[in-house]
């Protein structure tokens, strides 16, 4: 089991490598400011697991949901101002709106579908499934409508597979060693999978499952990189990540890092090959197989 230390320092290793890739790709200021942002979120992580357990109360309450998840928002503010100053511009009604949909909708999703209307653990669980699955939908839906701008265009392309299908056959390979490894950790057994039953309601559950990670990835690497590169231009990437690293506060410890990695890397994959479906194969990847994993070793 590695220590928050050793995790935080793979971490680090792991964010200079991408930052060196932007830096020649994007320029040194998206590097500067994706290593800000990438600090910022592993802070974030340090103070939830060393210090104040925010996971305890995160999701109980909606303003403090609110409270942390201004974090990446106000970043994100502050990047499209000094965007609009320097190219001489003013931010439109739909780019206040993606701010506040960058802002709010994480904060809601968690304290909708966290809620226990049924008092059963599968009926619960597919409560939170269909609520995330219909927030993570309907609300790029709902913006891409007001703001003028097609659904489609937010990742909903696989055109990219005829070029880069090699790159695409090997997330999945890579993706369950590292999950394989992760599955030995007792923080991983303690937490997988969150259903407990077995035979078909296990399956309809998987389904589910793996269903909210497509709508996820729609949402993040999809709506939050495609509808604010107008408003944030290339720095949309690491201000979702910060968002979905913060998601990730009361899983296992390396969990949580690992989501800021992940968001980084896809995010930039999104955007370099107009397509989300990368980041949906390695997340259901990532999901059944740890499932798949923690299950075996039991």
């Amino acid at each position: 089991m590695l220590a928050t230390w050793q995790v935080t320092l793979l971490a680090v290793a792991v964010t200079s490598l991408i930052a060196l890739w932007v830096r020649r790709e994007h320029g040194a200021r998206a590097a500067v400011l994706m290593l800000a942002l990438a600090a910022a979120a592993l802070a974030c992580v340090w103070l939830a697991y060393e210090v104040v357990p925010a996971e305890q109360w995160r999701r109980e309450s909606l303003p403090v949901g609110l409270a942390i998840f201004a974090l990446p928002a106000l970043a994100g503010v502050a990047v499209a101002l000094r965007r609009s100053r320097v190219e001489g511009t003013q931010l439109r009604g739909s780019d206040w709106l993606y701010l506040a949909l960058l802002w709010a909708t994480p904060a809601v999703l968690l304290y909708v579908s966290q809620r226990r209307p049924f008092g059963s653990e599968l009926a619960d669980l597919m409560w939170w499934a269909m609520t995330s699955i219909a927030i993570y939908v309907l609300v790029p839906v709902a913006y891409a409508r007001t703001a003028g701008q097609s659904v489609r265009d937010y990742g909903l392309s696989a055109r990219f597979v005829r070029r880069e299908a090699t790159l695409v056959a090997l997330i999945a390979p890579v993706a369950l060693v590292i999950v394989w490894l992760a599955s030995a950790d007792q923080r991983f057994v303690d937490t997988y999978p969150f259903y407990g039953g077995e035979g078909w309601s296990l399956v309809l559950f998987e389904a589910a499952y793996g269903a909210t990670f497509v709508a996820l990835e729609f949402f993040f690497r999809g709506f939050l990189v495609f509808a604010g590169q107008p408003v944030l231009g290339v720095h949309a990437v690491p201000v979702m990540a910060f968002a979905y690293c913060l998601l990730h506060l009361g899983k296992p410890m390396p969990e949580a890092v690992s989501s800021l990695l992940g968001g980084l890397i896809l995010g930039y994959l999104a955007l370099r090959l107009r397509s989300i479906l990368a980041g949906v194969v390695a997340h259901l990847t990532i999901a059944w197989g740890m499932d798949s994993f923690v299950l075996s070793r039991r």
